[in-house]
């Protein structure tokens, strides 16, 4: 979930600061996916991917990011994993239908250059502090569609997910592929 951030705030990285007022841009959930993976056994891969929906505001040089994965967008790359993925046991999605990630007051001048920034994941009704590198954005300009490529990793065991220790990786590979649209 790192690296849901780091792309949302690579994506701010292309906006223009406007002195004189709000403004809002969406993730385009029909092209916004998050994709993840982790091990079992050490070896085999546990593959699934899920629609990103969610927000960029932006006001007097500060941004403030939103973004939301639908779990019930969630697929995965063999039968029955689906299942087990929403189930009690990892993503609990019927008590928790959602991971949220939110981080406020980003200065814009940093998410051009890059650097560290901070913010919240919410996973399984579990919040966390996280922290995470932002690298410079390569888009052109804000008033045309914006695509932004990354990765990073989260720990299962810091969300509760304490099933099947011996058999599943802790670590959570992530890999976004995420479209920032401007407003309508």
């Amino acid at each position: 979930m790192r690296a849901l951030a780091s792309a949302l705030l690579m994506l701010l990285a292309a906006l223009p600061v406007l002195a004189d007022g709000d403004r809002r841009h969406v993730l385009d959930p029909a092209a916004s996916k998050v994709y993840f993976e982790l091990r079992a056994l050490g070896w085999w891969p546990v593959r699934g991917d899920a629609r990103a929906e969610g927000s960029v505001s932006i006001r007097d040089g500060l941004a403030v990011i939103d973004v939301v994965v639908p779990l019930t967008s969630l697929q995965m790359n063999r039968d029955g994993y689906r299942e087990w993925a929403l189930s009690p046991e990892f993503f609990s999605a019927t008590a928790h239908p959602q991971i949220g990630f939110r981080a406020e007051a980003i200065p814009l001048a940093l998410l051009r250059a890059g650097g560290e920034i901070s913010g919240e994941l919410q996973v399984r009704g579990q919040t966390r502090k996280a922290r995470f590198t932002l690298a410079a954005g390569d888009c052109a300009e804000a008033t045309v569609r914006c695509r932004v490529q990354a990765s990073g990793e989260l720990s299962r065991r810091a969300f509760g997910m304490r099933t099947r220790r011996y058999t599943l990786s802790d670590r959570i590979l992530i890999d976004l592929d995420l479209q920032l649209v401007p407003p309508q």
